[in-house]
């Protein structure tokens, strides 16, 4: 499985948990009982693939997992944040115009009228909705809001994302006033 193209991370082992080889991990999906239903699990950069032997919930986004093979704490020590990681195609199918964070990270944005934005680098998940960090070919940093209002398409063959932006969200056409100016 090494040669798989793509992997998608779905979670992280943050510690180790009990004497018998449990992992804490910290989820990275929005599917309840993802662990739950999969039989098989790959771990770290080199994409070792365990059996998992039990899940169980433990706090917020953390889950208990017992992993085949795994059974000493200084064995799931050495896993410590080793993310968990599965094939893309192995991945839940999304409704439509709903997008994994590996789909988004990494798309070029541009404005309708084909001006180039940036790449999108980072996605930073907020409680009402996510916020794109754009990073311009110059430096520069825009942050924008994942709302239907701006995006305006994603097309993820050609890897582009098309904005509108409000007025002064690219900062291009705000107007800065000085207190100490005359003219306040």
């Amino acid at each position: 499985m090494n040669n798989t193209t793509e992997w998608a991370t779905i979670g992280t082992i943050v510690a180790p948990f009990g004497l018998r080889g449990e992992v804490k991990v910290f989820s990275l999906t929005d599917v309840p009982d993802r662990f739950a239903k999969l039989k098989y699990i790959y771990v770290g950069p080199s994409a070792t693939r365990y059996a998992i032997q039990g899940v169980r919930p433990y706090k917020g986004n953390l889950i208990l997992l017992k992993l085949e093979g795994v059974n000493k704490a200084n064995t799931a020590e050495e896993l410590r944040n080793c993310d968990l990681i599965l094939p893309v195609d192995e991945l839940a199918k999304l409704p439509e115009d709903i997008y994994y964070q590996h789909d988004i990270l990494g798309l070029t944005v541009l404005r309708l009228d084909g001006r180039e934005v940036g790449v999108i680098r980072d996605i930073w998940t907020t409680g009402g909705n996510d916020i794109y960090e754009i990073r311009s070919s110059t430096g520069e940093q825009f942050l924008i809001p994942a709302v239907k209002d701006i995006i305006k398409q994603i097309d993820l063959i050609r890897h582009v994302m098309y904005i509108d932006p409000i007025q002064g969200l690219l900062d291009d056409d705000a107007v800065i006033v000085d207190p100490d100016s005359e003219e306040a």
